[in-house]
């Protein structure tokens, strides 16, 4: 099995949207670094590629008990102004940039490893919808079995960045944010979040039982960076990734217009948002 697949699984495939949308080239692994190239199949404004991230795009910033108020106000006199003032997109244009682009990763992360992983969906809770939420990119959790039969966890932390243009020292900053000694900071705020729910209180308390540094330890965290730009991104990527963790995984993805594409896909989610019953 190629380091690729080890660090973070196979590119997926049909009927998954990343195999319409994408073509992955895993370029052989070098002691600077591991380099998995995505470059797209279809335009930027592919209609069905738009729709499937606006979604995800409510998906990610909305929870269920808000739909559901959004769908309930939808046929009464002032939906719109009720829906701005819940309003949980954000209009800032470098939120909206890095939001999406870390929504990207947390969704191929779960494609690649073909199953729902474990996940707080942060986005929801951010005090603020302009301003990026700190913490983690994406921390996710697979629940594992180890050798001996018993349960295990196995984490994916990752670094997402947006850039109109690629350059030497974005990728040299998501490959210095994911260093060796690198741990998630949002370890103890994803079992709190499940914590609060009596469905996923026992799984809190499964994950609660685990100490970082022992996972770390085992080799079990894997380390994914990410950074979406224009159709240059695979060269800059290639000629200055290097890393001191054996455990990272670069993954660049290119394609005309990354700008308008995420445009495209807030304002298709605005549109979902004024139709909540289209959701």
């Amino acid at each position: 099995m190629s380091l690729h697949k080890q660090l973070i699984g196979t590119h997926p495939v049909a009927p998954n949207i990343f195999d319409k949308w994408l073509n992955s080239n895993d370029i052989e692994s070098t002691e600077d670094g591991c380099h998995r190239s995505l470059t797209h199949k279809v335009d930027y404004d592919d209609e069905e590629l738009i729709d499937w991230l606006s979604k995800k795009l409510i998906h990610h910033h909305y929870d269920e008990n808000r739909l559901r108020r959004l769908k309930n106000k939808f046929s009464e006199l002032g939906f719109p102004e009720y829906a701005k003032q819940h309003r949980r997109l954000p209009i800032a244009d470098r939120t909206k940039k890095g939001n999406a682009t870390e929504i990207i990763l947390i969704e191929y992360i779960e494609s690649c490893q073909a199953k729902p992983l474990v996940k707080a969906y942060k986005l929801r809770y951010n005090p603020n919808v302009d301003q990026a939420i700190k913490g983690d990119d994406t921390l996710l959790i697979d629940i594992i079995q180890n050798d001996k039969g018993e349960s295990d966890i196995k984490m994916f932390l990752g670094e997402a960045k947006f850039r109109k243009k690629p350059t030497k020292k974005v990728v040299e900053d998501i490959s210095e944010a994911l260093g060796k000694d690198k741990l998630p900071l949002s370890y103890s705020y994803l079992v709190d979040e499940l914590g609060r729910n009596s469905e996923t209180e026992e799984l809190a308390d499964l994950l609660d039982s685990y100490l970082i540094q022992e996972i770390k330890d085992k080799g079990n965290i894997s380390y994914t960076g990410f950074l979406l730009s224009n159709s240059e991104t695979f060269k800059f990527v290639d000629a200055n990734l290097k890393t001191d963790n054996k455990s990272l995984i670069f993954i660049s993805l290119g394609m005309d217009e990354p700008e308008l594409f995420i445009n495209k896909a807030f304002e298709k989610a605005e549109e979902h948002l004024l139709n909540p019953e289209s959701l």
